[in-house]
Order: C-alpha cells, then sequence, then structure tokens
C-alpha cells in the first residue's frame, strides 16, 4: 500500500493503533492510497475519538485505487471517514466497522473495485452525493431502527456496476441506468440467514447479512428491464418479480 501526502508509503502494511485512528490525515490537498498489486493491508483503529473517527480518517477527500486488498477493522466509530469525499477507483476492500462502513461529509463515488462492508449503523452514508458508477459493492447496515445500509442525504445517482445491500432502509436512488430492486420486509429478518437471489431461474448472488435486516436492495448492469428476480431465505421463498425501469419496490412480507 502507498499512500501519497502522508508520512506512510511501504507495500503490504499492518497498521493498529488502539487510542485513535489507524491512518489519521490532518491537513492535505490530494490524499491518494494506491493498493499495490498482490498485496494486503490490515489497519485497525481503537479507543473512543469521536472527531477523529475513522480507522482511516482524513479531513480531506480520499482517493483509493490500486489492484491490491485493504482490510478495514474499525472498533471506534467508522471505517473510512473524511470530512470531504471519499472516492473508490480500484481495489479490494473489507471494512467491518463498530458503526458506519464509509463515512463522508460530501460526497461518496464508487467508479470500479470490489467492496465488501459490514457496518454497525450504517453501511454506506454520505451527507452529500451517493454515486456509484462501476465495482461490485456488498454493503450491509447495522440493526438501529433509523440507519440505513445506503444512506445519501443529497442524492443518489447509479450509473453502471453493481449494488446488492440489506440494512433496516436504503435511500433510493434519483437517477438510474438500470432497475432498483427494493424488497421490504413488515418485520426484521434474521442477521446472518441465507439470501439467495435468482435471475432468471439461474443463481444470482448469494447474500448473508451479519445484523438483522428489513430490505434488501439490488442493482446490477447485469439485471436489465424486464429480468425475473426470485427472493429465497432459508429456504422459504418471498416471491418472483418481474422488472421494469426505473424503482421497483414490493412488499416481500
Amino acid at each position: 500500500m502507498c499512500v501519497y501526502d502522508t508520512l506512510l508509503s511501504d507495500d503490504g502494511v499492518n497498521i493498529s493503533n488502539s487510542s485513535g485512528p489507524a491512518i489519521f490525515i490532518s491537513d492535505a490537498k490530494k490524499i491518494v492510497i494506491e493498493l499495490v498489486d498482490g498485496t494486503t493491508s490490515t489497519i485497525t483503529d481503537g479507543g473512543t475519538d469521536k472527531i477523529n473517527d475513522g480507522a482511516l480518517f482524513s479531513n480531506d477527500t480520499i482517493t483509493i485505487k490500486g489492484n491490491g486488498t485493504l482490510n478495514i477493522n474499525s472498533n471506534n466509530a467508522h471505517g473510512i471517514s473524511s470530512d470531504d469525499d471519499v472516492i473508490i477507483q480500484s481495489g479490494t476492500i473489507n471494512i467491518t466497522s463498530k458503526k458506519t462502513g464509509i463515512m463522508a461529509n460530501d460526497d461518496i463515488t464508487i467508479n470500479d473495485g470490489t467492496l465488501n462492508i459490514k457496518g454497525g449503523t450504517n453501511g454506506l452514508k454520505s451527507k452529500g452525493t451517493m454515486n456509484i458508477n462501476g465495482g461490485k459493492t456488498i454493503v450491509y447496515g447495522g440493526t438501529k431502527e433509523e440507519k440505513s445500509a445506503v444512506f445519501a442525504q443529497s442524492g443518489f445517482t447509479y450509473t453502471g456496476g453493481t449494488l446488492y445491500a440489506a440494512g433496516n432502509a436504503v435511500t433510493q436512488p434519483s437517477s438510474m441506468s438500470a432497475p432498483c430492486f427494493v424488497a421490504a420486509f413488515s418485520a426484521a429478518m434474521p442477521a446472518n440467514s441465507t439470501i439467495k437471489i435468482k435471475k432468471n431461474n439461474s443463481d444470482l448472488v448469494t447474500l448473508n447479512p451479519h445484523n438483522s435486516y428489513k430490505c434488501i436492495m439490488i442493482m446490477s448492469s447485469d439485471v436489465p428491464t424486464g429480468s425475473s428476480l426470485s427472493v429465497n431465505i432459508d429456504n422459504n421463498d418471498y416471491g418472483t418479480y418481474t422488472l421494469k425501469s426505473g424503482l421497483n419496490a414490493v412488499n416481500a412480507g
């Protein structure tokens, strides 16, 4: 992993801090974290810092790129936290966080890469906009009723890639290039249940949320208008739905 405009520069690192962020960026014009091909880096935080509240924390915009792997374990609050934007260009990022997986005071943009996020409260939270343009993102939210797997305060735009989400709520996209499927449940579904989604009778994805959840969101450039989606949870069927363009919100049970 290489970090430009900070004090860290290394390939494949393990960084932990029991009293604050593992990586803390206080003042920089440009933050680029490059995940070097073939490397795996792990960062872990701790403590009770409510201001510098991320295992990877920055007062400025964070861009992550490269084809390596970054594991983030947040024991204090958020996995990635930025006072500005968070931009994911590429790489494999696995986040387990006490609070939000990725938290941005401004915008979150995902252009490519593979993200696996287990949030304790929210999965992805932007106080600005959410922009998903590519990559594959699997995101699970927390158990609190008011929290979301995906939350965007100022608009959510989807232009490509894949998003699978499970949580108590999701922000519906305001602009989308493929159908958005949201299945809602009247009662919370159990943590660690097995969700199997089929597309046109063929397996599409299997999800295993670590927390209880009340809705599932699916958006993918591989699931166009006219596709048939079937929902099965712990070997119980919750319906088959043919997608129309735009938002497809259904009461699944």
